[in-house]
């Protein structure tokens, strides 16, 4: 049974319930606008009593900072809730009064108490480990009108997506993947295609001895709306296909680089090749690699493309070709943990933002089978859900709230949005046999 938590003055929704997942709650912008991910890391080196005076300090500082009056339970055992959550509480609980014993922080007052803590801390850390699925919403412009929306039921279910793809051949033959058997699927040049079990699709090279690019051949694969796959390439290297998404590639790499073509959304684990550089192309972007870890977003239906690097060392440029010559009119070298958002114009240029700071476990939760939102509208949190879920969202109505938080990609449609619509800032119903209406949580709805 899912629990509501309600921070009544920050406006901050949460749900958990049922055992098995790691609880995650997203923290947004409670303490000197400290990011998620800092506050996260700050508790963790607190815990493991790694942070220096000054991060003890700030720790201590946001704990007697927060409002916890602000707080009360809606529905769902919170007893049990309660029970679950207070052996890792207390262990943190117990580290701030040994530094207190110490004399290497202020006093803490004594009219906390560890619930009425973890309340707090529930509304704004990944801290806490217990049950269940989460949402967190910071919700800027809700009107404190009306009860909760009711949860809809689903008539007809939408089941998450998976390891589902076609492989287009270089003679332009097409293998449906998730229906073709295990092992050897086909051979083209000097490479061996082999489908292996979990979604898993692998180039093996027949011969060492490649003379010339006669022998080259391109193949593509294509995952649907709905679908992911991963393959080996020839020389080694992993791509992570998400849904909707494409890779076109030789069979085999020959010359002084290693070029591949991509639509949508791909995770990269380049092999190490200092004489051969890898380079991902998307219309006039590429991102140039030895050997590293990366991601790239580049959905034709998103106004930015998005690179980030997880490991390693990438230089994106964006290059124009006249007459067969390519000039590189802008790039921009990314170190580990930095994003470079590229914002396309309609005359071909770029507009290159790099943060310098970002959160990488955002880029790549989709990897981590996870929907992933921090600070998204509805529109962004509907595209990621259709895109996997192969179902049409249409809005109907203006929905304000930013949506930040976790939820497994593995869950049924009726699941994750059974979890949005208990914030009571939007609601939805079934059109048809692939579409569905949302709305927001005030407007009343009349389902078929």
């Amino acid at each position: 049974m899912l629990s509501l938590l309600r921070v009544k003055v920050k406006n901050i929704f949460a749900f958990n319930g049922g055992s098995g997942f790691l609880m995650q709650l997203l923290y947004k912008g409670f303490y000197n606008n400290m990011t998620q991910a800092q506050l996260t890391t700050l508790i963790r080196k607190y815990l493991s009593g790694e942070a220096n005076e000054q991060e003890k300090l700030q720790i201590e500082q946001w704990y007697e900072s927060f409002d916890t009056s602000s707080l009360e339970f809606v529905g769902g055992d919170s007893q049990m809730t309660e029970e679950s959550l207070n052996k890792s509480l207390k262990a943190l609980r117990a580290k701030i009064a040994q530094e207190h014993s110490a004399g290497g922080m202020p006093s803490l007052g004594s009219s906390k108490r560890i619930f009425r803590w973890w309340q707090a801390a529930a509304a704004a850390t990944v801290l806490v480990v217990a049950a269940g699925v989460i949402l967190s919403l910071w919700n800027q412009q809700r009107k404190k009108t009306g009860a909760d929306m009711a949860v809809q039921t689903l008539t007809k279910d939408f089941q998450p997506g998976g390891n589902n793809a076609v492989l287009t051949l270089a003679n332009g033959r097409q293998i449906v993947l998730d229906s073709a058997g295990n092992g050897l699927i086909s051979t083209q040049g000097n490479a061996r295609i082999i489908k292996v079990t979990g979604g898993l699709l692998t180039y093996n090279r027949q011969s060492s001895n490649v003379n010339g690019e006669s022998s080259v051949q391109y193949n593509t694969i294509t995952t649907p709306r709905g679908g992911r796959y991963e393959v080996i390439l020839p020389d080694g290297s992993k791509v992570w296909l998400n849904a909707a998404s494409s890779l076109r590639f030789p069979t085999i790499f020959i010359g002084d680089k290693r070029e591949v073509e991509m639509t949508g959304e791909a995770y990269f684990e380049i092999a190490r090749n200092a004489s051969m550089p890898f380079v991902v192309k998307k219309g006039s972007i590429e991102v140039t690699v030895l050997g590293t870890d990366f991601n790239v977003n580049a959905y034709d239906d998103e106004s930015n493309l998005k690179v980030t690097l997880v490991e390693g060392l990438v230089r994106v440029s964006q290059v124009s070709t006249d007459n067969r010559q390519s000039t590189t009119r802008n790039s921009q070298l990314l170190k580990p943990g930095q994003q470079l958002i590229l914002s396309l114009s309609k005359d071909g240029g770029a507009e290159m933002n790099l943060q310098k700071d970002a959160d990488v476990n955002e880029a790549v939760a989709w990897k981590n089978n996870l929907f992933w939102f921090d600070s998204d509208n509805i529109q962004e949190v509907c595209k990621q859900l259709s895109r996997w879920y192969n179902v049409n969202i249409s809005i109907h109505g203006n929905v304000h709230d930013l949506f930040t938080g976790s939820i497994p990609r593995d869950l049924p449609f009726s699941k994750v949005f059974e979890v949005l619509q208990k914030t009571g800032s939007i609601q939805y119903k079934i059109e048809d046999v692939n579409t569905i209406i949302v709305t927001p949580g005030n407007q009343i709805i009349n389902n078929k």
